[in-house]
Protein backbone atom coordinates (compact mmCIF):
# COMPACT_ATOMS: atom_id res chain seq x y z
CA UNK A 1 0.00 0.00 0.00
CA UNK A 2 1.45 3.07 -1.14
CA UNK A 3 2.44 5.54 1.93
CA UNK A 4 0.22 8.62 2.45
CA UNK A 5 1.62 11.86 1.08
CA UNK A 6 0.78 15.44 0.92
CA UNK A 7 2.13 17.77 -1.86
CA UNK A 8 4.95 20.20 -1.01
CA UNK A 9 3.28 23.06 -2.36
CA UNK A 10 -0.07 22.19 -0.20
CA UNK A 11 2.85 22.69 2.74
CA UNK A 12 3.71 26.68 1.11
CA UNK A 13 2.49 29.25 3.06
CA UNK A 14 -1.18 30.56 2.68
CA UNK A 15 0.58 33.49 0.67
CA UNK A 16 1.21 31.89 -2.06
CA UNK A 17 -2.01 30.98 -3.11
CA UNK A 18 -2.83 34.75 -3.36
CA UNK A 19 -2.16 34.54 -7.12
CA UNK A 20 -3.96 31.93 -8.70
CA UNK A 21 -1.67 31.58 -11.81
CA UNK A 22 1.39 31.76 -10.05
CA UNK A 23 0.44 28.90 -7.65
CA UNK A 24 -0.86 26.45 -10.37
CA UNK A 25 2.83 27.22 -12.00
CA UNK A 26 4.33 26.44 -8.76
CA UNK A 27 2.14 23.39 -7.88
CA UNK A 28 3.10 22.35 -11.33
CA UNK A 29 6.56 22.64 -10.78
CA UNK A 30 7.08 21.06 -7.31
CA UNK A 31 5.31 18.00 -8.35
CA UNK A 32 8.90 17.06 -9.70
CA UNK A 33 9.90 16.68 -6.10
CA UNK A 34 6.25 15.14 -5.04
CA UNK A 35 6.99 12.03 -7.53
CA UNK A 36 10.72 11.85 -5.83
CA UNK A 37 9.32 11.89 -2.32
CA UNK A 38 6.99 9.98 -3.07
CA UNK A 39 8.57 7.31 -4.00
CA UNK A 40 10.88 7.39 -1.34
CA UNK A 41 7.68 7.43 1.31
CA UNK A 42 6.95 4.63 -0.17
CA UNK A 43 10.10 2.70 0.17
CA UNK A 44 9.93 4.50 3.79
CA UNK A 45 6.17 2.25 3.97
CA UNK A 46 7.68 -1.03 2.55
CA UNK A 47 10.58 -1.34 5.44
CA UNK A 48 8.75 -3.07 8.37
CA UNK A 49 8.09 -6.11 5.16
CA UNK A 50 11.48 -6.43 3.91
CA UNK A 51 13.18 -6.06 7.18
CA UNK A 52 11.71 -8.96 8.30
CA UNK A 53 10.44 -10.58 5.44
CA UNK A 54 7.47 -12.86 4.97
CA UNK A 55 6.59 -15.42 2.45
CA UNK A 56 4.73 -13.40 1.07
CA UNK A 57 5.94 -9.94 0.63
CA UNK A 58 7.04 -8.63 -2.45
CA UNK A 59 10.68 -6.87 -2.38
CA UNK A 60 10.85 -3.84 -3.33
CA UNK A 61 11.27 -2.06 -6.42
CA UNK A 62 9.89 -4.85 -8.53
CA UNK A 63 6.97 -4.18 -10.83
CA UNK A 64 3.61 -6.26 -9.64
CA UNK A 65 3.97 -7.77 -13.14
CA UNK A 66 7.00 -9.32 -12.83
CA UNK A 67 7.86 -13.04 -13.62
CA UNK A 68 9.36 -15.56 -10.84
CA UNK A 69 12.59 -14.74 -12.20
CA UNK A 70 12.85 -11.39 -11.39
CA UNK A 71 10.74 -11.76 -8.42
CA UNK A 72 13.68 -14.52 -7.09
CA UNK A 73 16.89 -12.33 -8.72
CA UNK A 74 15.34 -9.53 -6.28
CA UNK A 75 15.01 -11.66 -3.37
CA UNK A 76 18.71 -12.99 -3.20
CA UNK A 77 19.91 -9.37 -3.50
CA UNK A 78 17.67 -8.23 -0.94
CA UNK A 79 18.78 -11.38 1.53
CA UNK A 80 22.43 -10.55 0.58
CA UNK A 81 21.95 -6.85 1.27
CA UNK A 82 20.37 -7.43 4.82
CA UNK A 83 22.96 -10.27 5.91
CA UNK A 84 25.27 -8.20 5.38
CA UNK A 85 24.09 -5.70 7.89
CA UNK A 86 25.18 -9.05 10.09
CA UNK A 87 28.51 -9.57 7.89
CA UNK A 88 27.54 -12.30 7.39
CA UNK A 89 28.08 -14.48 3.17
CA UNK A 90 25.22 -16.88 2.46
CA UNK A 91 27.10 -20.12 1.79
CA UNK A 92 27.16 -21.77 -1.90
CA UNK A 93 25.21 -24.43 -0.22
CA UNK A 94 22.03 -22.95 0.60
CA UNK A 95 21.55 -22.35 -2.97
CA UNK A 96 18.92 -19.73 -4.84
CA UNK A 97 15.97 -21.71 -5.79
CA UNK A 98 12.63 -22.10 -3.26
CA UNK A 99 14.40 -23.85 -0.50
CA UNK A 100 17.35 -21.46 -0.33
CA UNK A 101 15.22 -18.49 -0.62
CA UNK A 102 13.53 -20.16 2.68
CA UNK A 103 16.76 -20.31 4.55
CA UNK A 104 17.77 -16.79 3.17
CA UNK A 105 14.53 -15.37 4.72
CA UNK A 106 14.18 -17.60 7.98
CA UNK A 107 18.17 -16.10 8.50
CA UNK A 108 17.11 -12.56 8.11
CA UNK A 109 13.80 -12.86 10.52
CA UNK A 110 16.32 -14.83 13.52
CA UNK A 111 19.54 -13.25 12.66
CA UNK A 112 19.30 -10.67 15.71
CA UNK A 113 18.69 -13.76 18.18
CA UNK A 114 20.92 -16.10 16.59
CA UNK A 115 23.81 -13.03 16.44
CA UNK A 116 22.99 -11.79 20.05
CA UNK A 117 23.27 -15.53 21.46
CA UNK A 118 25.58 -17.75 19.33
CA UNK A 119 28.73 -17.65 21.93
CA UNK A 120 26.60 -19.43 24.12
CA UNK A 121 25.83 -23.53 23.73
CA UNK A 122 22.34 -23.14 23.11
CA UNK A 123 22.78 -20.14 20.85
CA UNK A 124 25.86 -22.28 18.76
CA UNK A 125 23.66 -25.11 18.56
CA UNK A 126 20.60 -22.98 16.81
CA UNK A 127 23.02 -21.30 14.38
CA UNK A 128 24.37 -24.93 12.94
CA UNK A 129 20.64 -25.97 12.61
CA UNK A 130 20.29 -23.00 10.84
CA UNK A 131 22.98 -23.11 8.90
CA UNK A 132 22.97 -26.90 7.76
CA UNK A 133 19.15 -27.48 7.31
CA UNK A 134 18.81 -29.21 10.45
CA UNK A 135 14.74 -29.46 11.45
CA UNK A 136 14.05 -32.58 14.00
CA UNK A 137 15.12 -33.06 17.35
CA UNK A 138 16.72 -36.30 16.38
CA UNK A 139 19.03 -34.78 14.16
CA UNK A 140 19.95 -32.18 16.64
CA UNK A 141 23.77 -32.25 17.55
CA UNK A 142 24.99 -32.81 21.18
CA UNK A 143 27.18 -30.47 22.55
CA UNK A 144 29.69 -31.65 25.51
CA UNK A 145 30.96 -29.04 28.14
CA UNK A 146 34.00 -30.62 29.22
CA UNK A 147 34.14 -28.52 32.27
CA UNK A 148 30.50 -29.89 33.27
CA UNK A 149 32.25 -33.93 34.23
CA UNK A 150 35.36 -32.95 36.25
CA UNK A 151 38.26 -30.38 37.42
CA UNK A 152 41.37 -30.18 35.57
CA UNK A 153 43.77 -32.50 36.27
CA UNK A 154 47.11 -33.93 34.47
CA UNK A 155 45.05 -35.55 32.30
CA UNK A 156 41.77 -33.72 31.60
CA UNK A 157 44.26 -30.22 32.04
CA UNK A 158 41.72 -27.00 31.26
CA UNK A 159 38.13 -29.11 30.75
CA UNK A 160 36.70 -25.27 30.81
CA UNK A 161 38.57 -24.67 27.26
CA UNK A 162 37.58 -27.44 25.59
CA UNK A 163 34.14 -29.19 23.87
CA UNK A 164 33.01 -31.62 21.94
CA UNK A 165 29.95 -31.34 19.17
CA UNK A 166 28.44 -34.94 18.54
CA UNK A 167 26.58 -34.71 14.89
CA UNK A 168 24.40 -37.67 13.96
CA UNK A 169 25.60 -38.85 10.48
CA UNK A 170 22.01 -37.89 8.86
CA UNK A 171 21.71 -38.40 4.87
CA UNK A 172 22.82 -35.08 4.48
CA UNK A 173 26.25 -35.24 6.05
CA UNK A 174 26.69 -38.58 3.56
CA UNK A 175 28.90 -36.79 1.52
CA UNK A 176 32.45 -35.53 2.09
CA UNK A 177 32.15 -32.03 1.02
CA UNK A 178 29.68 -31.64 3.72
CA UNK A 179 30.88 -32.62 6.20
CA UNK A 180 34.15 -30.58 5.25
CA UNK A 181 31.45 -27.62 5.77
CA UNK A 182 30.44 -28.38 9.00
CA UNK A 183 34.05 -28.97 10.25
CA UNK A 184 34.50 -25.41 8.94
CA UNK A 185 31.47 -24.03 10.61
CA UNK A 186 33.29 -25.49 14.01
CA UNK A 187 36.23 -23.89 13.41
CA UNK A 188 34.92 -20.65 12.54
CA UNK A 189 31.93 -20.23 14.76
CA UNK A 190 33.30 -22.08 18.49
CA UNK A 191 33.74 -19.35 21.08
CA UNK A 192 37.57 -17.82 20.54
CA UNK A 193 38.12 -19.42 24.00
CA UNK A 194 37.03 -22.74 23.38
CA UNK A 195 39.16 -25.68 21.89
CA UNK A 196 35.97 -27.43 19.99
CA UNK A 197 36.19 -30.64 18.48
CA UNK A 198 33.80 -32.25 15.78
CA UNK A 199 32.88 -35.94 15.98
CA UNK A 200 30.34 -38.01 13.96
CA UNK A 201 27.70 -40.01 15.81
CA UNK A 202 25.29 -42.92 14.74
CA UNK A 203 22.31 -41.61 15.56
CA UNK A 204 21.03 -45.37 16.45
CA UNK A 205 23.46 -46.30 18.93
CA UNK A 206 22.35 -44.83 22.76
CA UNK A 207 23.37 -41.09 23.43
CA UNK A 208 26.68 -40.80 26.15
CA UNK A 209 25.58 -41.12 30.01
CA UNK A 210 25.81 -37.43 30.90
CA UNK A 211 24.88 -38.17 34.65
CA UNK A 212 28.09 -40.11 35.42
CA UNK A 213 31.12 -37.81 35.11
CA UNK A 214 33.35 -40.76 34.97
CA UNK A 215 31.63 -42.43 32.19
CA UNK A 216 31.53 -39.18 30.27
CA UNK A 217 35.00 -38.58 30.65
CA UNK A 218 36.06 -42.20 29.28
CA UNK A 219 34.05 -41.27 26.33
CA UNK A 220 35.13 -37.99 25.73
CA UNK A 221 38.51 -39.88 25.31
CA UNK A 222 37.98 -43.09 24.05
CA UNK A 223 35.06 -41.87 21.10
CA UNK A 224 35.70 -42.13 17.54
CA UNK A 225 34.00 -40.76 14.53
CA UNK A 226 31.04 -43.29 13.47
CA UNK A 227 32.32 -43.00 9.95
CA UNK A 228 34.38 -45.23 7.81
CA UNK A 229 37.72 -43.18 7.93
CA UNK A 230 38.37 -43.58 4.14
CA UNK A 231 36.01 -40.89 3.79
CA UNK A 232 35.54 -39.29 7.08
CA UNK A 233 36.68 -35.70 9.00
CA UNK A 234 38.89 -37.47 11.66
CA UNK A 235 38.61 -35.55 14.19
CA UNK A 236 38.37 -37.60 16.78
CA UNK A 237 41.51 -37.13 18.90
CA UNK A 238 41.05 -36.39 22.44
CA UNK A 239 40.96 -32.35 23.28
CA UNK A 240 41.74 -32.66 26.79
CA UNK A 241 45.63 -33.33 25.63
CA UNK A 242 47.70 -30.11 24.75
CA UNK A 243 47.09 -26.67 24.92
CA UNK A 244 44.88 -23.99 24.72
CA UNK A 245 44.38 -22.20 21.23
CA UNK A 246 43.84 -18.37 20.82
CA UNK A 247 41.26 -18.82 17.68
CA UNK A 248 41.48 -14.53 17.75
CA UNK A 249 44.69 -14.77 17.75
CA UNK A 250 44.76 -11.49 20.34
CA UNK A 251 47.06 -13.10 23.07
CA UNK A 252 47.15 -15.90 25.25
CA UNK A 253 44.34 -17.82 26.87
CA UNK A 254 44.28 -19.05 30.87
CA UNK A 255 46.36 -21.76 31.67
CA UNK A 256 47.02 -23.56 34.81
CA UNK A 257 49.68 -21.42 35.82
CA UNK A 258 47.52 -18.65 36.29
CA UNK A 259 45.37 -18.61 38.93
Amino acid sequence: MAAEHVAVAQELPAVFRDDAESFAQLDGYLSIVDEVLRGYADRVAETPSWLSPAASAWPPGVPVDAGWEDVRLALVDLYDTLAGWFAFRFPGSWGTGEDGLAMRRDFVARAARLWRRRGTPRGFLDWFCLYFGVATVAERPLLVEHFKYGAGTAAYPLPWLRATLLVPTTAQFEEYARRAEAAAFVSRYAPSHVLMRLCWRDPRTPAPDLTSPARMRDFLCSFTDDVPHGVAIHLGECVDEGGARDRLDVGRLPTRDIE
